[in-house]
């Protein structure tokens, strides 16, 4: 009986040591994981008509477009019947979505020495323009299809 009232002491004892800190010990801060890098801009709109709205990334509602709002990766974009805008991007291009349009502004995996402007068509009509061809790059990915364009292409 002895013994399992000094075990009993000694678990006690190890219990209220790993509690406290020792006067010349200070406390360390606790580890943060690194504070997410805050979105790149990728375009704005510009020339809004009608009723467009735009969903953000980390967004579940569609909000009412402004002009001269910034658009960032993965944010969409969707005009209605009779709307239209135009996505100016950050290297030049233009992007004019027509009515019942739905788009996205894609992940850009920039090239050395070329400026690239990728977006996703969901639905609709869009057209393009590149501000310098020959330092530019579109690329448009719809569910069935991507179309890269540098130089002089038309495609519709």
């Amino acid at each position: 009986m002895n013994i399992r009232w000094s075990y009993r002491v000694f678990v006690l004892a190890l219990g209220v040591l790993s509690v406290g800190c020792p006067a010349d010990e200070k406390p360390t801060a606790p580890v943060h994981a690194p504070a997410a890098p805050p979105p790149v801009r990728r375009a704005q709109l510009k020339g809004l008509q009608g009723d467009v709205k735009v969903k953000r990334a980390a967004g579940d509602e569609w909000l009412p477009a402004q002009e001269g709002m910034p658009l960032f990766e993965n944010d969409k974009v969707r005009t209605v019947a009779g709307a239209g805008a135009q996505i100016v991007f950050a290297n030049g291009s233009v992007v004019s979505l027509g009515e019942d349009a739905l788009i996205g502004i894609a992940e850009t995996r920039p090239k050395p020495g070329q400026e690239r402007t990728d977006l996703t068509v969901l639905r609709g009509r869009v057209d393009a323009e590149m501000e310098d061809p020959a330092r530019q790059s579109l690329s448009v990915t719809t569910p069935a299809a991507t179309v890269r364009a540098g130089r002089e292409i038309v495609f519709q």
